[in-house]
């Protein structure tokens, strides 16, 4: 038996202009705004490194939230390593 994969619902436009807007602040020209960023197989998301291999520069990865009852995805949240220091953002709906 083969097992279906659903991709996740695209988060709405307005928190995909958001991350561009954050990118273009971290000088980030990795993300292919052609792909969904909610799931997690494309340059939104970046695995961590096999042990004893070094975290690469300009590391990130986009998190969603893809389990709300209307069956919509949220951008929440974003870690990315810049060249100094790790970031983290977290994106808060009210």
């Amino acid at each position: 038996m083969v097992e279906a994969q659903v991709e996740p619902p695209y988060p709405p436009d307005y928190e995909v202009r958001a991350l561009r807007e954050i990118a273009t602040e971290l000088g980030k020209k990795d993300w292919n705004y052609n792909e969904n960023p909610c799931n997690n197989k494309s340059s939104w998301f970046i695995p961590p490194p096999p042990p004893n291999v070094p975290e690469a520069i300009n590391n990130s990865t986009v998190t969603c939230n893809c389990s709300l009852p209307n069956g919509e995805c949220h951008i929440d949240g974003m870690l990315t390593r810049t060249l100094t220091k790790w970031v983290y953002c977290s994106f808060t709906r009210h």
